[in-house]
């Protein structure tokens, strides 16, 4: 019986802790990513997606390059900027608010290259 009430408090003690919930909130993830190929400039994207491999699968097809490179998020926003002096010159990112996602997409890319355009920015749930 000890065994079976100090499981039962475990259990109490880690609802309170809030880990109960968040087993939970898996139910409603959403997952966006993008796909950029440094080749041809083409760039892609996916959103609304329940797993994290659909949304990839869906931006690489967007994007229609075999060298296309990704970046994916969950429940958050992503977004992806690219170099206009610097051909092939990417970077993305992800944040919790779009401003945020943009400016370390912007960061990521002028690390790298001169300059840096944003070319989109979605949220995780694109219906929303």
């Amino acid at each position: 019986m000890n065994i079976l009430r100090r499981r039962m408090l475990l259990f109490l003690f880690a609802l309170v802790l809030g880990f109960g919930p968040g087993l939970h909130a898996q139910d409603g993830d959403k997952f966006a990513a993008v796909a950029y190929s440094p080749k041809t400039g083409k760039w892609g994207y996916g959103c609304n997606y329940p797993t994290k491999a659909e949304a990839l699968a869906r931006a690489k097809e967007e994007c229609r390059s075999k060298n296309a490179r990704t970046n994916w998020c969950k429940n958050a926003w992503i977004s992806l900027a690219v170099s206009d002096n610097s051909p092939g010159g990417w970077g993305s990112a992800w944040g919790n608010t779009r401003d945020q996602a943009e400016a370390a997409a912007r960061r990521e890319c002028l690390a790298r290259n001169p300059d840096a355009r944003i070319v989109v920015t979605v949220f995780a749930d694109c219906e929303k």
